[in-house]
């Protein structure tokens, strides 16, 4: 009998959880409320030392392990900018930033799959920038 009280009572918080956020929400020590709007980069594979990542121009991450980073308050609804940097030669990148209205409703908003063997840029040290959008 106490699990199913313990159950309703979860149940009845996630569904007042649920309602969604009108605006992106900003980062706290916790992070962010997974129910509402939120934003994330995805990292696919682990990069070398010397990739970076700017959003808007703030650092984000660097990509050393396949992970990702929750970059909800870096982010606004609209036009975004991405600029991914390296020092020396890369194989491939590999990342997403996607974005949820809603808890678990996840949409890919930019997708980057360089690869060295057909993209020349990344032989060398260089830079990439990239436009995205947040929707409203």
């Amino acid at each position: 009998m106490r699990t199913l009280k313990a159950l309703t009572v979860a149940a009845a918080l996630a569904v007042l959880a649920g309602s969604p956020a009108v605006a992106q929400q900003p980062r706290s020590d916790q992070g962010t409320n997974a129910n509402g709007p939120i934003t994330i980069l995805k990292n696919m594979q682990p990069e070398p030392d010397g990739v970076q990542v700017q959003i808007n121009g703030a650092q984000i991450d660097d990509l050393k392990t396949a992970d990702y980073a929750d970059i909800t308050g870096d982010v606004h609804a609209g036009q975004n900018v991405l600029t991914v940097s390296w020092s020396g030669p890369l194989q491939k990148l590999n990342f997403k930033v996607a974005y949820a209205a809603t808890r678990n409703n996840f949409r890919n908003v930019l997708v980057v799959n360089m690869n060295g063997s057909n993209d020349n840029s990344l032989h060398q040290a260089g830079a990439k920038t990239i436009s995205f959008t947040i929707p409203r």
